[in-house]
């Protein structure tokens, strides 16, 4: 399958590694305004360069679009993409609005192709491992959930620090939990607090989620941190299942790459490559257009990350 991806940042990057190593895959395309950027990946697996998006995505040898555009252009391009027929493997989240994730998931159907979203948390061990050992009942029935996560804050001048274009550290970091609770629970949610704190270069967002079960969730986000690290607590009457939750814990476990040397900019964690969620997560995207299958990751289930997302920030602005 031909490949053809917009965005040359730090997921391009990611995705170009990833791609390069699958068997009947092909990245043949890459596109960015800048040429000198584009070419940088292009480089790497001699893919036609575009510095026109609308031209690269109607190219009718490319089978998939993948975007890794900042957020607020993903509208835009996934919708452009999938009017021309492609199939789209688009990065968390999938737009900044419920209806605007609705639209797409809308043009999807009507065009016949699949709109595939990134929410990569589920392809890591931990937290695949984690659900399965809740399903099988091993901790008891679920009484509460704590998830944490905390990267560097983003460079000065980053389009990630215009909440319009980012939905800042909710939409950034926050989502990656949000999404990996409703995989767990679902979405039977009564009520929701939330609350943002910043200062000193620090900026932490705090969320409580409440099911109508009686099971609470505490979710939190944080730029600033002196590197990243991410963790959960899962809580039931007959024990705990975790990961990581503080800086000493998870440090050993998570290797990062910093994609500038100061103290902001983006990190983006890395496993050993038996176990890359990154690698499986793209290959199960495209097993599934390959054979028509079902997705591991449904739009409609990024569309409800979108949406308590913003429920969320909702509560933080009110």
């Amino acid at each position: 399958m031909n490949i053809g991806l917009i965005g040359c940042g730090a997921m391009g990057r990611v995705y170009v590694a990833r791609l390069m190593r699958m068997k009947g895959v092909r990245v043949t395309a890459v596109c960015h305004p800048e040429r000198a950027k584009a070419a940088l990946l292009a480089e790497l697996p001699q893919a036609r360069i575009y510095e026109s998006y609308s031209e690269m995505i109607t190219c009718p040898d490319i089978d998939i679009i993948c975007v890794t555009l900042p957020t607020y252009l993903h509208m835009e391009y996934v919708q452009m993409a999938l009017e021309a027929g492609k199939h789209v493997i688009c990065e968390k989240p999938l737009t900044l609005t419920e209806e605007d994730c609705c639209k797409l998931i809308e043009t999807s159907r009507a065009k016949g192709v699949k709109l595939c979203v990134a929410h990569v948390v589920r392809f890591f061990p931990e937290y695949k491992d984690a659900r399965l050992r809740l399903r099988l009942g091993e901790v008891g029935a679920l009484k509460s959930v704590r998830t944490t996560r905390a990267s560097l804050m983003p460079a000065e001048n980053s389009w990630f620090l215009d909440k319009r274009k980012s939905g800042g550290v909710v939409f950034d970091l926050m989502i990656h939990d949000i999404d990996y609770v409703l995989w767990l629970l679902g979405d039977q949610i009564t009520h929701i607090r939330a609350e943002i704190k910043a200062h000193e270069g620090v900026e932490q967002a705090l969320a409580w989620l409440y099911y109508a079960d009686g099971t609470k969730v505490s979710l939190e986000a944080v730029w600033g941190a002196s590197d990243f690290h991410a963790g959960f607590e899962i809580t039931g009457e007959q024990g705990v299942l975790s990961l990581g939750g503080v800086k000493e814990d998870i440090e050993s476990d998570i290797k990062v790459v910093h994609e500038n040397s100061s103290d902001r900019g983006v990190i983006i964690p890395e496993v050993s490559e038996c176990k890359d969620p990154y690698y499986f997560q793209l290959l199960s995207f495209i097993q599934a257009i390959k054979m028509n299958g079902p997705l591991p990751i449904t739009a409609e289930e990024a569309c409800s990350a979108v949406r308590i997302a913003n429920r969320i920030v909702g509560c933080i602005e009110s």
